[in-house]
């Protein structure tokens, strides 16, 4: 809207306060009176092989209207004596938007209804436009200029170069507006899934992964030969066994995990010790580094038009801005077509003056679309009038527009809807951090519930394992075993249970048996024992600590 005041006031400060009088008498009119649009009967519109799609099922008769038609009578003629006017135009919202009122075409918008406050303030009361010319494009519109004599009185809207301008085409042209930027508009969404991506990151990643490997076998090997004379039991003198206990603390060290469970004890152990440390932090440091700044880079939307396909208007200044950017550029008719490429990922992105994009604010609103940036690129629409028009008339006209700026943007505020960005309120780099918390992925919590059904199931197959099968088993063993170490005699005839009995007396025999072998083993060890401290006690008093025993 600060675009819209600049421009209005830019008019302003060009033409100076209104001088009195030099707007006719019927200028005093009521305002309200004044319709927005143009309302035409569908035989009196000509709309050769054009698809409007607010409009599938109007069908327009009308037919074209000849140069002798059209020359019949110049403008100012036609506007002294309220004559109708015929205007060509295609349908471009915000600045002329289609419709149906009581059953007539609506053409209405920005154009329409500043055309009809031009006309009130410099023609006839009842002058008004009564014949049309629709076009799908606008080089089609621009196209029909090239014959100034069977151009309609009015075409719009007329891209031009700036708000100075007075002539397109050797014709009369008439600044009306201007769009300040051009805005691109992207999909907003993520090629991959921060899960899928930080997955094939460290698959990528696979010659840190196989370096860290080696590294770990190789230390695991040196501590080996380093600590396993003064170190057997922690690193075991066979080479498969040591060297894998020697991996398992060279892997663990390097993470800085460190369970303590293997510790070298040599002094050249120690200082390779030392020195593995260190290079393992660096390894695992370096290797925490590529996935780090590969999840950091996914984060970084920067949009690179050149080269990409982007969808623009044709002949519009939009397109003419993405060949300055070196952008791919697929030129479209209508900008419907285009936003449905945009969502079916044929384009990469489109280019859509601001104005314009307002008008299809319930796009932007229902889909997965943000702009992503906004390019400083005035684009001014305008009015061209026929040659014929005196310059009186052209005078009256471009003096309503000088003189009247605040109708002018009031005109331009009614047919513009505010446009919030979907992604203004938290910004790209912020949205996309959050999504590096992967596991609010559905793809992640998919995995997750697959691996809660496993374990639940583990724990249910477990738990009536236990319940059903482990328990009964082991209560009946303590049982047979509590009935075996008692003689169990049957209340009903008082007498003794001889299987029991049998039981009992085969496992007292048993430990009898174990006890006597180990007592016999005890004082086979006490025999030895005390014939190996004579011997000892025999050495120490002999001089020459030889004994003939020990010989």
């Amino acid at each position: 809207m600060d675009a819209v005041l600049a421009s209005v006031a830019v008019l302003f400060v060009v033409g100076g306060l209104p001088a009195k009088g030099n707007e006719p008498e019927n200028s005093t009119t009521s305002r309200s009176k004044i319709p927005v649009g143009f309302y035409l009967s569908t035989s009196d519109i000509h709309a050769k092989h054009v698809k409007i799609l607010e409009m599938k099922n109007v069908s327009f008769t009308g037919r074209e209207l000849g140069a002798s038609e059209i020359s019949h009578l110049s403008v100012d003629e036609k506007c002294s004596r309220g004559l109708p006017l015929s205007a060509a135009w295609q349908y471009y919202g915000p600045y002329v938007r289609p419709g149906m009122r009581d059953g007539k075409v609506a053409v209405e918008g920005i154009f329409p209804h500043i055309i009809n406050k031009m006309l009130h303030v410099c023609c006839n009361s009842s002058t008004t436009v009564k014949y049309g010319k629709i076009f799908d494009s606008i080089r089609g519109l621009e196209g029909q200029l090239n014959q100034p004599e069977t151009a309609y009185d009015f075409s719009f809207p007329v891209t031009g170069k700036s708000l100075g301008d007075e002539s397109f085409k050797d014709l009369p042209y008439i600044p009306i507006v201007q769009a300040p930027r051009v805005a691109l508009l992207v999909r907003d969404k993520t090629e991959n899934t921060k899960t899928a991506q930080l997955m094939n990151t460290v698959f990528k990643a696979w010659p840190i992964l196989i370096f860290i490997l080696v590294a770990a076998t190789l230390s695991g090997i040196i501590i080996w030969l380093l600590d396993r004379l003064k170190n057997p039991d922690e690193f075991p003198r066979p080479f498969i066994n040591g060297t894998w206990e020697g991996f398992w603390w060279a892997f663990v060290t390097m993470t800085t995990v460190g369970y303590g469970d293997r510790a070298p004890k040599s002094f050249l152990a120690r200082i390779f010790c030392i020195l593995w440390i260190l290079v393992g932090i660096i390894i695992i440091a370096i290797f925490t580094a590529i996935v780090t700044a590969s999840l950091s880079a996914s984060i970084q939307h920067h949009f690179t038009v050149h080269g990409s396909v982007i969808g623009a208007v044709s002949a519009s200044e939009e397109f003419r801005l993405g060949v300055s950017l070196n952008a791919d550029l697929k030129p479209y008719l209508s900008i419907p077509k285009m936003n449905e490429d945009l969502m079916t990922d044929k384009l990469k992105g489109s280019l859509i003056d601001n104005y314009v994009l307002t008008y299809y604010s319930d796009f932007v609103k229902e889909n997965d679309v943000r702009i992503e940036t906004t390019f400083e690129h005035a684009i001014t629409y305008g009015l061209s009038i026929r040659s014929n028009a005196s310059s009186n008339m052209l005078a009256c006209f471009r003096r309503y527009v000088r003189n009247h700026p605040q109708e002018a943007f009031e005109i331009i505020a009614q047919n513009l809807e505010p446009l919030k960005n979907p992604t203004d309120e938290v910004s790209q780099e912020v949205k996309a951090s959050e999504g590096l918390f992967f596991y609010r992925e559905r793809e992640f919590k998919k995995v997750l519930f697959i691996l809660l059904g496993v374990l639940g199931f583990l724990l249910f197959v477990g738990g009536a394992w236990e319940l059903c099968y482990n328990r009964p088993r082991r209560r009946q063993r303590k049982e047979k075993e509590n009935d075996g170490a008692l003689i169990s005699l049957t209340p009903a005839q008082n007498k003794c249970d001889c299987h029991e009995m049998l039981l009992s007396h085969q496992t007292i025999q048993s430990i009898k048996y174990k006890s006597a072998k180990i007592k016999e083993l005890i004082r086979e060890y006490e025999e030895f024992y005390d014939e190996w401290l004579q011997r000892v006690r025999a050495v120490e008093h002999n001089e020459n600590g030889i004994t003939p025993q020990m010989v």
